[in-house]
């Protein structure tokens, strides 16, 4: 359910430190493809802080994806022949 997973990593990324409040961190549903939703998780930080936040982030969106049970993104494609 992409909007859950909306709501767990706005939740997620908001406990990370030196994520600014304001403006708040975006999570967003960006697409859908083949393999299935894409969200778009931005938090915002000073430059001084901008690596620590980006690989956190990296590390909260796995850490909510394995605490949710979610699968890996598995590529497939079911092909009709007539």
């Amino acid at each position: 359910d992409p909007l859950e997973a909306i709501e767990r990593f706005k939740a997620a990324v908001a406990k990370i430190p030196n994520v600014k409040a304001d403006p708040a961190p975006e999570v967003n549903l960006l697409d859908i493809n083949l393999v299935g939703p894409v969200i778009s998780v931005r938090p915002y930080a000073a430059n001084e802080h901008y690596w620590q936040v980006y690989f956190d982030t990296n590390e909260a969106i796995v850490r909510t994806c394995k605490e949710a049970g979610w699968p890996a993104p598995t590529p497939s494609q079911i092909i009709r022949q007539m």
